[in-house]
């Protein structure tokens, strides 16, 4: 028989005794060793990776709740309320709320703690300027640089744009937009400008949301961008292109700050 022993996270073998073939101890022992060094490595790699990971769990839970309308604005998120749902400490939940903050969804107070931001008419006004001027950059470079294989991913968002815009399926055409500009994004072959715009994508994501709630008949009238994008990006059209999603920008901002101005306006009466 065999004894094996743990000390100081190294393993030891003791009194080979009454084995008949000393060779297979060995590849016994071996085979031990390699099967507890795996796991001791895999321990520490898993440890050292869950903080981030949690945190960023975390982020992307809130995150959808705040986006999808769960957690209304302004409403103030409790830090041991979230302990409960989530069971998970305090720390990555404070990392969460920083990374949140960052994306533009919440807002830290000192001393008060957190809460979910305000969609303002301001805020508005300055993200679809944004918005405006950033996809036009995407226009112009997808149309120069964008290849066979993009246009062809381009067209396959477009569809699903204008299927869900039939169905008047809003959920399904929120994620078609969104495909189409990540396919864009991506033709535009410019990580910095990409950088910029994923940024700015969950408060984008959320601004999408909440006005595309109210306009489920309008979808049919609103996919005619994406159409036009296309088409213009397809054939090498670079200004009709910009000119379009300039358009797109400002028929969106008119509608989101008309929606602000109408929910202000139900909450006063």
């Amino acid at each position: 028989m065999c004894v094996l022993k743990i000390y100081n996270n190294k393993l030891y073998l003791f009194g080979i005794l009454n084995f008949n073939n000393c060779l297979t101890c060995v590849l016994f022992f071996c085979i031990l060793y390699t099967i507890y060094k795996n796991s001791y490595k895999g321990h520490h790699a898993m440890a050292f990776t869950i903080p981030n990971n949690l945190s960023e769990s975390v982020m992307r839970e809130m995150s959808e709740k705040i986006i999808l309308g769960e957690l209304k604005p302004g409403e103030r998120i409790l830090e041991t309320k979230l302990v409960e749902e989530l069971g998970v400490s305090r720390s990555p939940i404070r990392e969460a709320l920083r990374l949140l903050e960052k994306n533009k969804l919440v807002e830290i107070i000192p001393r008060k703690g957190a809460r979910v931001t305000e969609i303002t008419p301001e805020n508005i006004e300055w993200f679809y300027d944004i918005f405006e001027a950033l996809y036009g950059m995407v226009a112009r470079k997808a149309t120069e640089l964008a290849t066979e294989k993009d246009f062809l991913l381009l067209w396959a968002a477009l569809e699903k744009i204008e299927c869900a815009a039939k169905e008047e399926n809003v959920q399904k055409y929120y994620d078609g937009i969104f495909e189409f500009a990540d396919v864009s994004m991506r033709a535009a072959r410019n990580p910095m400008l990409t950088q910029m715009l994923m940024e700015l994508w969950p408060y984008n994501r959320r601004i999408q949301y909440a006005s595309l709630s109210f306009r489920k008949s309008d979808l049919k009238k609103n996919q005619v961008f994406f159409r036009r994008m296309a088409k213009y990006a397809s054939e090498g059209k670079t200004e009709q292109a910009i000119q379009t999603i300039q358009e797109y920008a400002r028929n969106e901002k008119a509608f989101a700050l008309k929606m602000i101005k109408g929910k202000a306006g139900k909450a006063k009466t």
